[in-house]
Formats: structure tokens, sequence, C-alpha cells
């Protein structure tokens, strides 16, 4: 059991500096599907307009993961439970999107609060920069107070943001509201009149979150590359040295060796020379307190005996090497094992 929780507790110490960092860009998009989207512009009927820029967008922005949410636009809900996710977030094709606007039906109300929780929510568990993107042409006409409901459930999806494209608003009381709701999210307001505004409203709140990935990944890759290097600075080194004279000794062996009670498999063996110094371990280890058994056999003659066991407590500290260092030591009376524990600053060697 304790062999396995050592190598575990490595794997996992190892695993989380050399992981790779996920990265991801979504744009959800909540579309106001409600009756006064058939009303015709200057620039064309409305909905095409929205419809237009949508695909425009969809075509020229290949990198962030789309979804697509509606409101008003159901022939099977009503009221304000009227919203719908018509296109779940993830990598779809343009002509997916496409699929998806020339299905748009503008028929009912303006949920937006209902609409944006449930976009915020639809975010839920997704990785990287999240935002959605509301279009549409008036506020809210169900909740009482749709810029609380947004602010209430914007802490529900760290991290994300709600940004607001307003279609030809007419009234000034729809467009402060939504100012408000976009404040509310964390994100901006764009006024817009037709479809080429549309995508190019689109267009700079993708590359924005872009940017704001890719910072993102920057700060995480830079946290992981220091990381790495305090990880291979924080180390275990063993060492150990003979001083038996050539006479009385035709081979040392470290045996045994072992660490939190993991023995330690050796080169040849364990051999080490009668006289001189050998590192037996340098290795990086995760941060904690370890114990080090270690012994020895001198072998003479084809003769193999067995010296003294040493057990020592040593601390490992972050971005330091813990040495122990062993020493087989002849004296007049007796041959003996000596142990010392150090901590060297900087990097292990």
């Amino acid at each position: 059991m304790r062999r396995v929780l050592l190598f575990l507790l490595l794997a996992l110490w190892a695993t989380a500096a050399g992981a790779e960092i996920p990265s991801a860009v979504t744009v959800h998009l909540l579309l106001d599907g409600s009756g006064s989207m058939r009303v015709q512009d200057p620039a064309g009927p409305r909905i095409d307009l929205l419809r237009s820029g949508v695909a425009s967008f969809a075509r020229k922005h290949d990198r962030p993961e789309i979804g697509i949410r509606t409101y008003g636009d159901s022939p099977t809900l009503y009221g304000c439970a009227d919203t719908t996710l018509r296109l779940a977030p993830g990598k779809h094709a343009p002509s997916e999107v496409s699929e998806v606007l020339r299905g748009l039906r503008p028929e009912g109300g303006s949920p937006i609060s209902a609409g944006l929780r449930r976009a915020v929510r639809d975010l839920t568990g997704r990785v990287g920069t999240q935002v959605v993107i509301l279009v549409a042409d008036g506020g809210d006409n169900c909740s009482k107070d749709p810029v609380t409901d947004v602010a209430n459930v914007m802490g529900e999806v760290p991290g994300a943001r709600v940004e607001v494209i307003a279609l030809n608003v007419a009234h000034p009381e729809d467009r402060d509201q939504l100012k408000e709701i976009a404040a509310a999210g964390g994100g901006r307001y764009f006024e817009v009149a037709n479809a080429s505004q549309v995508a190019y409203a689109l267009g700079k709140i993708a590359r924005d979150a872009y940017r704001r990935e890719d910072d993102r990944v920057a700060r995480l890759e830079e946290e992981e590359r220091r990381r790495a290097e305090l990880m291979a600075r924080t180390r275990l080194k063993v060492v150990f040295t003979g001083t038996f004279p050539d006479f009385f000794c035709d081979a040392l062996y470290a045996d045994p060796l072992r660490i939190n009670g993991e023995a330690i498999a050796l080169p040849d063996g364990g051999r080490v020379p009668c006289s001189g110094t050998v590192v037996l371990v340098d290795t990086p280890q995760p941060p904690g307190d370890y114990t080090v058994e270690a012994g020895y056999a001198k072998e003479l003659k084809g003769d193999r005996s067995h010296g003294d066991t040493l057990t020592l407590k040593a601390t490992i500290e972050s971005g330091k090497t813990t040495e122990v260092d062993l020493t087989a030591r002849m004296t007049f009376l007796s041959w003996t094992l000596e142990g010392e524990v150090k901590t060297v600053g900087g990097k292990g060697r």
C-alpha cells in the first residue's frame, strides 16, 4: 500500500505540472424570435438582417465553438417560457448554423431574462472563455427585473459574460434596459442597423474573446513553466561514501535502501566503491516528510558481511534539494554507517 501511495503521489504531482492546458472559446448566441422581428427595416426584413449577419459571422470565424438559443419563436412553448436551445454549444459547420437560422419563425414575446438565464446555464462545465451574445430588437416583456435576474445567474458560470447587440431598437426605455443587462453580465452594448453591422459586432466580440482566451492560456502556461522549474529543483538525493582501505574490502553494496518503505532498485545490485563517493538517488519528489532506511554490506574474498542499518527522517522543501549523506566508516575496533540530512538551495545536482 505504501508503494502504491508513493507512486500515485509522484504521478499526480508530475502530471499537474505537465498537463496540457485545455483551451476553447464559446460564443453562445441568444437570438430574438419575437413577433417584432417581422418588421420591415430600411435594410430589409429585420429577421433577415439577423440571419444574414449571424451566418456571415459563422462563415468568417472558425475558431469559436458556437451555440444558438432562441426566444419567442417556439411553435409549442408560449409566453415567458418560450426559449429553446436550437444548437448546443460546440464545433459546428457554417451550414449547420445557417440551417438553424432558416428555421427561425418570429411570432412570440420577449422573455429575455428566461432566455439569458438558460443560455448562461448552457455553458456550465465548459472550459476556456465563454460569452453569451444577446441579439434583440427590444427589451424584456416578461420579467419584472431582468437586470437583477441576469446579475444573479452570472455567478453560476464563473468567467462567462453577456454582450448585447441591439438591432434597430426603437424605444429609449428598451435601449436603457439592454444597456443595463449588458453591464450586469459584464459585457458591452452595441447598436446596429443592418446585417453587416450585426456581423461586425459579433466579430468584434469574438476577437476580444480570442484575446482574453490567449491571455488566459499564456498566463497558465507561464504558471506551469514555473511549477515545472520548481518541481525540478524539489529533489531527494542519496549519496553513499565508502572509506574502507582496499586490503580490507573488495566491494561495498548499498543494501537495503528504502524510501518510505519502498525498496529502491539500484544498478549493479547496489555495488559502490570501497573508497569513494557515488550518488544512489537523485530524483524530483513532492514536498513532504520522508523516511530513508539504508544499510550496507562489505565483501572481502567472497565473504559478504552486513553492517549497520540507519533510519533517517528527511523533510523535502519546495524548490530545494534534500540530501541524505551516508558514510560507511571503518574504525579501529568496528565499521559503522553514519548518516546526515541537509538541505541544499537552488537546483538539484
